[in-house]
């Protein structure tokens, strides 16, 4: 598959003939898929460096795409034959401190990481994700704001742990889910395979593999993972089981960056399932719900609101 294709696939810029030929050549082989993610992460990067000035950070003057996408690739491949951090994610990242480094996804974008210990991480839109330039010998910590996806290898002897506004989660081998973002008051860790420890200063729970811990501030409860799909958001994809509109409606708020008001209470009731690409957009999700749901919606850009009535 030529670079070009893709970069208009991921744009959302290709026709309906090269979104089918993107789509069939990811699913022909498992190799084609790698590289399609591995094209997708440097897309990424150029991204998020493209947008480091939004993000307030200071940048060089920029080189052309050509000599910028031959840089990465070289970094990148540098990074993984030494087995450390991706840098190539510091240029849009704002530093804590010496010790520490911060990433943030813009809206509708996403990253993967590989940190300095071999852990895979990769960041939803709109997350905040501070982790150490080098791990200590004891507790391994990152701090979460927003939703990611990780797989830790087993380490007994140092455990991991993610921190977020509501709830910690201690990790010693395992691949899993957290969504927490801070102004959504509302948490949710998700076990694939290991097993992890959610706890606060009044809570605990221990999670097997298949199991979901969701709560707020005041509440915590286990329960089972429905449907894994819900974790393709990785690869580019909005998947949803019997979601409430609600519910979905935040989530397209924090994937897209719009305030979205839901002006007829009635429409809460019902409950979405389906797919999405987030390169979609807003509205063509919203035209696809109104295949199934009447109603209607206006979008203002000057208040950057979408309201459905």
């Amino acid at each position: 598959m030529d670079k070009e294709t893709l970069h208009r696939y991921f744009e959302g810029k290709s026709t309906l003939e090269e979104e089918i030929q993107v789509v069939n050549w990811v699913e022909a082989s498992e190799s084609n898929r790698k590289d399609y993610l591995r094209e997708r992460m440097l897309w990424d990067a150029v991204t998020l460096t493209a947008n480091s000035k939004d993000l307030g950070v200071p940048v060089q003057k920029r080189a052309n795409r050509t000599s910028l996408w031959r840089a990465i690739a070289v970094a990148a491949s540098i990074a993984l034959l030494l087995g450390i951090s991706w840098t190539i994610w510091d240029r849009s990242a704002n530093l804590v401190s010496q010790q520490n480094q911060t990433i943030i996804v813009p809206a509708g974008q996403r990253v993967q990481l590989l940190l300095a210990d071999g852990r895979k991480v990769w960041l939803n839109s709109k997350t905040t994700f501070t982790y150490p330039a080098a791990f200590s010998s004891k507790n391994r910590e990152v701090t979460l704001n927003g939703e990611a996806y990780f797989e830790v290898k087993k380490d007994t002897e140092h455990p991991f742990i993610v921190k977020t506004n509501l709830y910690d989660v201690k990790v010693l081998g395992t691949t899993f889910n957290v969504y927490a973002y801070e102004n959504a008051d509302y948490f949710k860790t998700s076990l694939i395979n290991g097993s992890v420890e959610v706890l606060s200063d009044h809570y605990k729970i221990n999670l097997k593999p298949g199991e979901v811990a969701t709560g707020t501030s005041g509440s915590l409860k286990k329960g089972t993972i429905s449907n894994l799909d819900e974790f393709r958001w990785k690869d580019g994809l909005l998947c949803f089981d019997d979601e409430p509109l609600g519910t979905l409606m935040e989530k397209f708020s924090i994937y897209y960056d719009i305030h979205i008001e839901v002006a007829d209470p009635g429409l809460l009731s019902y409950r979405c399932t389906g797919k999405f690409r987030h390169n979609d957009g807003i509205e063509y999700a919203l035209k696809v719900i109104q295949k199934d749901l009447n109603f209607t919606f206006t979008r203002n850009d000057e208040s950057n609101t979408i309201t459905l009535k």
